[in-house]
């Protein structure tokens, strides 16, 4: 086992390899190495502590850069700090760097944050720069009346017909949905934006791929196997005796996941419908009061609580949303990833481009239709839940 420095972290010409012994000076990490300050490399340590809320020592957050810093009034980039600092200071700082890496090697190998978190990593580096239509950006930008009109500028390419890439953080939120850190955020894009995304193919369809109804899901599978496919269809027929739509049912659903109280609830249906005895009768349907107790329990015992893959979220509120929000990261995470392999199986032409929460965004060339309703017809089972999780496909372009 080695760990990897970049030498864009050192300021050096290659990169310092460490195998818990000695060191040498490498030209590029093998693809079992375990790195720090490569973008393009599945098992970034460096994520895995950022995501447990290590700071790392490293050579940029020096006290020698704070004065490089106040003199060069600019980002430090290329800096070779090998040579810029002491010898002394600089092993030291490398020497402490090092035994922060191994102490997070040692301590989260068969954790959370070295399998799943990196396994949600390397499935986000498979996605590719989506092409898109010029003049429908152009277009919608145009409405100068919008200001949210404007935001589709980003996925304007710099050159060619490829958006500009993507970049997700998967340690923003307290649970671990992801936010868009760089270029073009595809999380804020409304809906009908979306058609500025064009096919790669000559006559291909731009498609998302939703699970369908992923958080009531993943709670009715903490207690039971045998779940309805449209959950909010039988919810409204055998729990609330047929009295909302289909509709009113899902907002009721996701008041109860989400923690909205009734009064609220109140405000999302029409008159007359009493949203205190709703919200109760969904609430015991999904077992939700079981599971705060619980979820609770566990916040008080430790400080946090942990998803179904074993994520900490550390804090004690909302902690049912939480706790579902964070587990539908990974459940997704594992959908999307078998979804692929069963593209690649069937030899579907493809490219995915975007992960949307709950959906994947895939470019698709032309005739395999009934490949990828084959792919998606009996659904998808998951680690750590005995139930199925159907995935619906929806046309972008």
């Amino acid at each position: 086992m080695e760990v990897v420095i970049s030498k864009r972290l050192l300021g050096t010409s290659l990169h310092l390899c460490h195998d818990g012994e000695s060191f040498s000076w490498i030209k590029s990490p093998s693809d079992s190495s375990w790195v720090l300050g490569f973008e393009d490399h599945v098992r970034d340590i460096g994520l895995v502590a950022k995501a447990i809320g290590t700071d790392l020592t490293i050579p940029e957050k020096s006290p020698h850069s704070n004065a490089l810093r106040s003199i060069l009034k600019s980002r430090l980039e290329n800096i070779p700090w090998i040579h810029v600092m002491p010898k002394r200071d600089f092993n030291k700082i490398i020497s402490e760097l090092l035994e922060q890496l191994w102490l997070i090697i040692k301590e989260q190998s068969d954790g959370y944050y070295m399998n799943q978190l990196l396994f949600n990593r390397e499935l986000l580096m498979q996605l590719q720069r989506a092409t898109v239509d010029i003049a429908a950006i152009k277009e919608i930008s145009s409405d100068t009346s919008n200001l949210k009109s404007q935001e589709v500028l980003r996925f304007l390419p710099k050159t060619g017909r490829h958006s500009p890439r993507t970049v997700y953080d998967q340690c923003k939120t307290v649970t671990g949905r992801l936010t868009v850190s760089q270029g073009p955020n595809i999380l804020t894009l409304k809906k009908e934006n979306r058609r500025i995304l064009t096919s790669s193919f000559s006559n291909g369809k731009i498609v998302q791929l939703d699970i369908s109804s992923l958080e009531p899901r993943i709670a009715l599978g903490l207690f039971e196997s045998d779940i309805p496919e449209d959950i909010y269809k039988f919810i409204g027929e055998n729990v609330l005796d047929r009295k909302l739509t289909r509709d009113q049912v899902k907002v009721a659903v996701l008041s109860c996941i989400y923690g909205t109280g009734y009064r609220s609830l109140s405000k999302l249906l029409p008159e007359g419908f009493d949203a205190k005895n709703i919200l109760l009768s969904v609430k015991r349907y999904f077992n939700i009061n079981e599971l705060k107790l619980s979820l609770e329990k566990e916040f008080k015992k430790t400080g946090k609580i942990r998803n179904l893959y074993g994520r900490d979220i550390k804090s004690g509120d909302s902690v049912v949303n939480h706790f579902l929000q964070s587990s539908g990261v990974d459940v997704s995470f594992n959908i999307f990833s078998q979804l692929i392999k069963r593209f690649r199986e069937k030899r579907i032409k493809f490219k995915p481009i975007y992960i949307i929460h709950d959906a994947i965004v895939i470019d698709i060339a032309s005739g395999f239709e009934k490949d990828i309703d084959e792919c998606i017809a009996d659904g998808f089972k998951v680690k750590n839940l005995d139930c199925n999780f159907p995935v619906k496909i929806e046309p972008i372009s």
